[in-house]
């Protein structure tokens, strides 16, 4: 995140300032602070300054941090400190400053958030050090080509301890700031052709690595595995050789461990929670992704919404309205993550006053949802396979948000589906795949080959598999039941429900049941009922489970196209492996269900997906259609004692049979929850 502003000082700014500070006279959210586990709602702003940058802190106050600080009660908030031109927003003295400094901001800050029982944290730039490398060019990443990157420090130099380290202990221990999150990591890391890193290459491999050598190769991969390894022990040296002098200081590395970055998580890493910034365009959807990519992981996270998006083209920004950041925060919290909302700071680290009201109406909506969302456990019902070895087998990058397009298509189509579902990873599903009464095998053309035996035992004791995509069906010919009769081959075809057609252009793979097996849609040439071509999916029964496989792709067409009719082919399918799901919607499809328990009471959260939030065309969003008289069947072994919509503690009619409670949702603003116990 990288963004330059000037900050026009104008009397109108002063005037909104003192009106805001006179409106919300100092109050503390928490008698206490918060560490990042215990947090649930926080801001994060930052700068990136420039070496010519001067007089920082020039407009920044005390009134003006109180004055934020009372309007959006945050748990904590993350300041600049060091942005990607390497250059710090405070005079530090073990780093690069800036040109001029009118005052000290950061200690400013953490002055009033201590006053506010509010953490503080920085955020801080750790791989990507523009600074760094123009001074030590010896020390950059050296590229393919030879060269060295103008950008991003090499895992094999001397970065992390002549200026990471030092830096973030002087931030720990001097100004006594509770933690960092570092950006420029995860996602900017690169293969490193510098000598040192090469020769330890061939040190530990045998393989004499050059220029030359092509993306797509088995060395290729394996030089991408060794330099991700380089990554992993990097965090785990530089986040434990500050917690030995501040073990209190809690550090994340942004993307570490997520949806960009899907490695087991090590025992010893030293990271003490996972975040990340979703993108600012097609926000929920990208924000499903995230949360459940991470949530899985099992540690305390929390993701960031931008309240902006940027037209880069035309070099300006389009803020958010306060309703739509609502409405992105919505999927994040619903599966148990915090959300952090991503302001700027001006050219000189002031905040920017006409911001807070929307972070104030954005506060109103999150706070409320705290007692009802944190610290929430998702119940079973859908687990979505990310396999590591398919992903890192399908990318020639180190960590990036690549090569999973067609994943997220996929969960887009089953949460639209009103499925709950989860995402594993390999290391997670692993351990928890009998947990699930359905899984999904999504499009990947190879997984893990201890995966299949799994797999396999899982359904004859009882489990119900679904497996998507031409290529992915090809290893499970035995148990689905069919025989291949074609090669899987791209081509136009008409998925059909009912007399609803849509047509998409992905690989299709030909197949033939065999007796006990039983086909259940099938393909078109046309969108026409009267020329059918291949069986689009099957079902059939094993030992104590049944299986289904879908014979050609759709996750990337639905990523970019979303049809209704490919949202109900997938519903239809899942209503054959899971027939009763704990929760049941009629009245509208534009509703996520996550059900979770919290303290021995069921919390069904609603999340309403209407509006314009994946139209590309549209970037400030200040109306989104309620949803009106949702009819909900809800899964209860007992008749509940009360049912209540939350956070209003509205009390909710409904009637109980054979096991469900039925109820009806007058309204669905953006996000509620119900609560029954």
């Amino acid at each position: 995140m990288y963004f330059m502003i000037d900050f026009n000082r104008t009397m109108k700014t002063y005037l909104l300032l003192i009106a805001l500070f006179l409106a919300y006279p100092l109050s503390a959210q928490n008698k206490t602070k918060l560490t990042r586990a215990e947090s649930f709602w926080g801001l994060h702003f930052d700068r990136h300054l420039g070496l010519t940058d001067s007089h920082i802190g020039a407009t920044l106050t005390e009134g003006m941090v109180d004055s934020l600080l009372n309007m959006a009660r945050p748990d904590y908030i993350q300041i600049d400190c060091k942005g990607h031109p390497g250059v710090s927003s405070y005079p530090t003295s073990v780093g690069q400053q800036a040109a001029s400094y009118d005052k000290d901001p950061l200690a400013l800050i953490r002055k009033v958030t201590d006053a506010h029982h509010v953490g503080l944290y920085v955020h801080y730039s750790g791989v990507k050090d523009l600074n760094y490398v123009r001074l030590h060019p010896e020390q950059a990443r050296v590229q393919q080509n030879g060269k060295p990157d103008p950008e991003n420090t090499s895992l094999w130099g001397d970065y992390a301890n002549k200026l990471l380290i030092p830096q973030l202990k002087e931030i720990a221990l001097k100004y006594h700031v509770d933690g960092a999150w570092v950006d420029g990591e995860a996602w900017a890391v690169e293969p490193d052709f510098g000598p040192q890193a090469l020769a330890e290459f061939q040190k530990e491999t045998g393989i004499v690595m050059t220029s030359a050598e092509p993306k797509k190769s088995s060395n290729y991969k394996q030089f991408l595995e060794f330099n991700r390894k380089k990554f992993i022990s990097y965090l785990k040296y530089y986040t434990n050789q500050v917690h030995k002098e501040a073990p209190k200081f809690q550090i994340c590395s942004n993307w570490a461990f997520s949806g960009m970055m899907p490695d087991p998580v090590p025992g010893d890493i030293g990271l003490d929670f996972f975040s990340g910034d979703y993108d600012p365009g097609n926000s929920v959807n990208i924000a499903n992704w995230h949360a459940r990519a991470l949530a899985g992981q099992g540690i305390s996270f929390d993701l960031m919404a931008w309240s902006f998006v940027h037209d880069f083209a035309n070099g300006v920004s389009i803020p958010k309205t306060s309703l739509q950041l609502c409405q992105e925060a919505a999927p994040v919290i619903s599966v148990g993550g915090g959300i952090q909302a991503y302001f700027r700071q001006n050219a000189d680290i002031s905040f920017q006053p006409a911001a807070f009201r929307i972070m104030k109406e954005l506060a109103d909506f999150v706070i409320p949802r705290r007692e009802f969302c944190k610290g929430i456990s998702i119940i079973p019902q859908v687990a979505l396979l990310y396999s590591t070895a398919a992903w890192k087998e399908n990318v020639d990058v180190i960590y990036k948000s690549t090569g999973v397009g067609r994943i997220q298509g996929i969960l887009n189509s089953l949460l639209d589906g009103q499925s709950s579902v989860e995402v594993l990873m390999t290391s997670q599903f692993e351990k928890r795949l009998n947990q699930y009464p359905v899984v999904v095998i999504p499009e990947w053309k190879t997984i893990e080959p201890e995966l299949t035996g799994m797999l396999k035992k899982y359904v004859a004791e009882g489990g119900n598999l679904l497996i998507i995509g031409a290529s992915a069906t090809a290893g499970f010919d035995e148990l689905l039941g069919v025989r291949q009769k074609e090669l899987p081959k791209k081509m136009v075809r008409n998925i059909c429900v009912g007399d609803r057609f849509a047509a998409v252009s992905e690989e299709v793979r030909e197949v033939e049941c065999l007796p006990g097996t039983t086909g259940l849609f099938k393909l078109y040439t046309s969108a026409d009922l009267r020329f059918p071509a291949e069986l689009a999916a099957t079902v059939r029964s094993f030992g104590k489970g049944k299986v289904a496989g879908i014979y050609i792709d759709f996750g990337s067409s639905y990523l970019i196209n979303t049809s209704p009719v490919i949202r109900d082919f997938t519903a239809g399918i899942m209503k054959q492996l899971l027939p009763h799901p704990i929760v049941e919607i009629e009245g509208s499809h534009k509703v996520n269900v996550v059900p979770t328990t919290k303290n021995g009471n069921l919390l069904i959260q609603l999340i309403n997906t209407s509006g314009d939030h994946a139209n590309p065309n549209v970037k400030g969003i200040d109306e989104i259609p309620a949803l009106n008289n949702l009819a909900l069947s809800v899964l209860t072994p007992t008749r509940p004692k009360s049912v209540l919509l939350q956070p209003e503690g509205l009390p909710l009619k409904y009637t109980y049979l054979n096991g469900r409670t039925a109820l009806v949702v007058p309204k669905l603003p953006i996000h509620s929850i119900i609560e029954i116990k």
